[in-house]
């Protein structure tokens, strides 16, 4: 009966100090202030310390191209896009001059891309893991309106010198104004190395 007066009044034995009434507990609030205060800056200090060894890597970049306003494409094969502008680039892997992301740390990362076009001609592209076609948009021509829109996101396990990109596909076309079409990237969280 006591043990159940206990519960429903959330004490435990551990932290109550008995009086000599068995059914009236005294609880010794400083010990137990003390000790959440300590695990509290026990557990900020792990936090800091995960977070000191935690690589920082994220990009976004666009596709524009000098002096040309419209769109690119199309082309009679794939072709890999090339992000030039970089909008923001933490810590290694993208490399604007290719249009290519290659991780520098084993761990989980995260990709979105977003594309847009005319509606006069089909726009189609897709995010790529070592030649591997990941996650795809794709619109069709349509007479309804006058601009297509497409995004699409994945979130990849990736070894250090995997490499992810965006294709453009043959026959298709892409914006290369004012920032429209975008790819960004980032780790989510580093894993050890396999063995």
């Amino acid at each position: 009966m006591v043990f159940v007066v206990l519960l429903l009044l959330g004490l435990s034995t551990r932290s109550a100090v008995w009086s000599q009434d068995p059914l009236v507990p005294t609880i010794d609030i400083v010990s137990e202030l003390m000790e959440l205060k300590a695990a509290v800056a026990q557990l900020r200090e792990e936090v800091k310390r995960l977070q000191e060894g935690q690589p920082k890597i994220a990009f976004t970049a666009t596709l524009e191209v000098a002096g040309k306003k419209g769109h690119i494409g199309p082309y009679s094969t794939d072709v890999t896009l090339v992000f030039k502008h970089v909008k923001t680039s933490v810590g290694e892997g993208f490399n604007s001059t290719t249009g290519v992301f290659t991780a520098p740390v084993r761990g989980v990362y995260f990709f979105a891309f977003n594309c847009f076009a005319g509606a006069s001609r089909p726009m189609s592209s897709a995010l790529f893991k070592n030649n591997v076609n990941v996650v795809s948009i794709w619109d069709q021509p349509s007479s309804g309106d006058s601009e297509d829109n497409g995004f699409n996101a994945a979130t990849l396990l990736l070894d250090p010198g995997d490499r992810v990109y965006i294709k453009l596909w043959k026959n298709t076309q892409i914006a290369v104004t004012d920032g429209l079409t975008t790819f960004s990237g980032f780790l989510l969280y580093a894993l050890k190395p396999e063995a």
